[in-house]
């Protein structure tokens, strides 16, 4: 596991939460308990009926469509010139919120997947990666706010559907009251949320924590600091012909002038090995 793995607990559980709140913007969209209205009709045996964005139904043992058994649907489409506009707008943007929410999960999933094995620029996509997927679950969760605040306005209102006679259900119903739906599609919406405040709030580290930031005593890595002159050797490799003294004493070595290896001049020997 990576340095930053320490680094990404609330985008993991951002992921958790999301998935959660995805998974019920899904079931919001399905299901017909958006609006339950009371309606006084002998056709309908509960007098109940269930709108929802995509059918109206109804307890009906006459009025029975299969494969339903003692309930009648009827669908509802967005450009039917009877269905109000807060159902026609809540079918688009829950499958927007849908599609939204999947996309916001392959961006948390690419981003931990960098935080968790990456360093240094990897850790950098990371953060883009959850910049991504916040924005993406941020959008997701208005799309499902605002059909579900919108079809609350009008359970409150008590606001009529003026329905074709073959929907054999009255314009107007005794009362209405919120169906599950709009609870589901609420407490999504907060999930979705919270999950788009964990992942913006990923700030990726400047430098990695395995970098080393003071060189060893024996790391002669670095040449330019300690090789004021090169030349190519026979094999087309690079050998130092002097070396400063200073640059030598500040890693712990010797002066070359006083070791037995140099020579009578006092420059330093180069040995084959070098190159």
């Amino acid at each position: 596991m990576g340095h930053h793995g320490s680094r990404v607990a609330l985008q993991l559980v951002g992921l958790v939460l999301g998935t959660v709140g995805w998974i019920g913007s899904a079931i919001a969209t399905g299901l017909i308990q958006w609006r339950v209205w009371r309606v006084s009709s002998p056709e309908i045996t509960s007098g109940v009926a269930w709108v929802g964005i995509w059918r109206v139904c109804l307890y009906s043992r006459p009025l029975a469509t299969p494969p339903f058994q003692g309930m009648s649907c009827q669908r509802l489409g967005a450009l039917d010139s009877f269905v109000p506009s807060e159902i026609g707008v809540g079918q688009g943007m829950m499958l927007a919120a849908v599609v939204l929410g999947a996309l916001g999960k392959v961006a948390t999933v690419y981003g931990l997947w960098d935080a968790y094995i990456g360093e240094g620029c990897q850790s950098r996509r990371a953060g883009l990666a959850f910049t991504v997927g916040g924005s993406f679950h941020l959008l997701a969760s208005l799309c499902v706010l605002v059909p579900a605040a919108w079809n609350l306005n009008s359970v409150l209102s008590n606001r009529t559907i003026a329905f074709p006679p073959h929907y054999h259900l009255p314009p107007s119903a005794r009362s209405q009251e919120p169906g599950a739906a709009l609870y589901v599609a609420f407490f999504s919406s907060a999930l979705l949320s919270l999950t788009a405040a964990f992942l913006l709030s990923y700030r990726p580290s400047a430098w990695p924590s395995s970098a080393r930031v003071h060189p060893l005593a024996n790391d002669f890595s670095d040449c330019s600091s300690l090789v004021s002159k090169v030349t190519a050797g026979p094999g087309g490799s690079l050998c130092a012909m002097s070396v400063s003294e200073h640059s030598l004493s500040s890693y712990g070595a010797d002066n070359p002038a006083f070791t037995p290896d140099s020579n009578s001049s006092g420059l330093l020997r180069s040995p084959e090995s070098t190159c």
